[in-house]
């Protein structure tokens, strides 16, 4: 007798907040636009949409406002490939926004649908049957119920438990952002990071870092738990695993929008690890796919459809 053959587990779960983004075009400013465009961007959806394009099963939770807002977020990421089936739609609370300029970004999230994800939204979602789980510091900062669902979703997961710190100002737990987002780090087996936070998150306060300061950070951070460590830096990106530092020089070029470039890096990164590639390989893909996300307006309209 044949036994029944399920579901195909996912490639990678996700968890955090979606906002509907407006810019200016190139060169232009919020100011004097004639016309805006109009975007998605949310750290972990935009690293869902790179896995989703490189051929990866995935699926974001969240919760959006009933609005149109929320709308345009489930259709247009839904066309991606990504499984929106828990993402809950909250008719009190509208979906956030961000207002993205060249020199600066601004959130208006407080109270947001996101801002009231809680623990029970992992309620049926099979956390423990994925390859892998992502959930980003962002997601700790923005209110109570999402710090306590992250840190749900990592100690559900059975899979590779993977956190960036995405430390941020303004939001609800920011004046708490170490404590809150080291819950996280200490959970995760993959820690993908900028220097500059890997420094405020060990020693409380962020300071210059060097080639040597980087890899001596990784170490620190690997005696509390994560076992695989990238260090993202402005000319380089780094790795720490078995013991082993790799480090790969990057060439900075002009780009017309910076925004989502660390997302799509993460995508990169973790589908080549994903696929049993070299961590080598996954330095240099993350790369690319960093680079490509900055030749557009938008987090992730760049990001390829193929690391060859």
């Amino acid at each position: 007798m044949t036994g029944t053959v399920g579901p195909m587990p996912y490639d990678l779960l996700a968890l955090g907040e979606t906002m509907v983004a407006l810019a200016p075009p190139p060169g232009d400013t919020m100011q004097t636009a004639p016309h805006l465009t109009i975007d998605h961007a949310g750290a972990e959806s935009n690293t869902c949409v790179g896995l989703a394009r490189l051929g990866f099963r995935v699926a974001w939770i969240s919760r959006l406002g009933a609005d149109t807002a929320g709308d345009r977020i489930v259709e247009t990421l839904g066309a991606e490939g990504i499984d929106m089936r828990w993402v809950r739609r909250d008719p009190a609370r509208p979906t956030g926004l961000m207002l993205k300029e060249r020199d600066r970004v601004r959130y208006y999230r407080t109270g947001s649908a996101a801002s009231a994800i809680t623990p029970g939204d992992l309620d049926n979602v099979p956390v423990r049957d994925a390859r892998a789980v992502l959930v980003t510091g962002v997601t700790a900062l923005v209110g109570p119920g999402p710090h306590a669902a992250g840190l749900a979703l990592l100690s559900a997961a059975s899979g590779i438990r993977i956190v960036d710190p995405n430390l941020r100002d303004g939001l609800w737990g920011s004046d708490r952002r170490v404590d809150l987002v080291r819950t996280f780090v200490e959970r995760s087996d993959f820690l993908l990071t900028g220097a500059g936070e890997l420094q405020e998150i060990l020693d409380g306060r962020a300071r210059a870092v060097n080639v040597s300061c980087d890899e001596e950070l990784a170490r620190r951070a690997a005696a509390g738990g994560p076992r695989e460590i990238v260090v993202r830096s402005a000319d380089r990106v780094s790795a720490l695993s078995d013991g082993v530092w790799r480090t790969v020089a990057i060439e900075r070029r002009a780009s017309v929008d910076p925004t989502g470039a660390g997302d799509a890096f993460n995508a990169g990164y973790i589908a080549v690890r994903l696929r049993g590639g070299s961590i080598d390989d996954a330095l240099r893909a993350a790369v690319r796919c960093g680079s490509a996300v900055t030749s557009a307006t938008s987090d992730t309209a760049g990001f390829p459809r193929s690391l060859a």
